[in-house]
């Protein structure tokens, strides 16, 4: 690539990746407040570490992961896509001339029992390594698929699994009303917003000075 292509990249990765990765965890949130049992036990996943949450400490947090990818099966950032066809393609017994805007929408793709029982469920266990093996790769497409994938969608992963279990180690987070309806605008964002009661866990400020103090010994 050129200079200006690798610019471009950068650019998009941080930009892009910006508003979507929070929309997602405002969404994990809400499904933990929602879920208590499942939200314990990330907690205590995130608890276990021996200080704040480092891309070392991805293996041990392996439930954090599978419930953001749950979060992002059922929300995902962007609810649909479009591509745009180079060639004649027939899909489905349909032939879509050259330049076609095919729209893509994984919000729906998700939401399908066919491809996932129970779809409005919230089961972070669909993404054991069991679970992902047994899947078509087009049943998930909150990056989208193939050559135009997003660029970002490791960085995404590794990102919200860190984050969510950061919080999760430094807060408590309580749901204020009742179901939270999405709403399409660019990205999946909750209407109205995310009303939570945020408190600062007991010890936790103790905790990152002790491991700050640590690291400059």
């Amino acid at each position: 690539m050129t200079d200006t292509q690798v610019r471009d990249e950068v650019l998009t990765l941080f930009l892009a990746g910006h508003e979507t990765t929070a929309s997602s965890l405002a969404w994990a949130l809400y499904l933990l407040a929602r879920h208590p049992e499942i939200y314990r036990q990330v907690r205590a996943e995130a608890d276990a570490l021996t200080g704040p949450p480092r891309y070392e400490d991805l293996p041990r947090l392996a439930l954090t992961q599978r419930v953001f990818k749950e979060t992002i099966r059922l929300y995902p950032p962007l609810p649909a896509f479009n591509r745009d066809t180079k060639t004649e393609l027939t899909v489905c017994g349909y032939t879509l001339p050259p330049g076609t805007v095919v729209l893509i929408c994984p919000y729906a793709t998700h939401h399908r029992a066919d491809l996932w029982p129970q779809p409005e469920r919230f089961d972070p266990d669909r993404f054991t390594p069991a679970g992902e093996a047994g899947r078509s790769r087009y049943a998930y497409l909150p990056f989208s698929a193939g050559p135009r994938t997003c660029i970002g969608n490791h960085f995404a992963l590794m990102e919200g699994a860190l984050v969510l279990a950061t919080l999760l180690q430094r807060a408590d987070f309580e749901l204020l009303g009742g179901e939270v309806k999405p709403v399409s605008l660019g990205t999946l964002r909750p209407q109205g917003g995310m009303p939570m009661r945020v408190r600062l866990r007991q010890g936790a400020a103790r905790r990152e000075l002790a491991t700050s103090s640590a690291t400059h010994l």
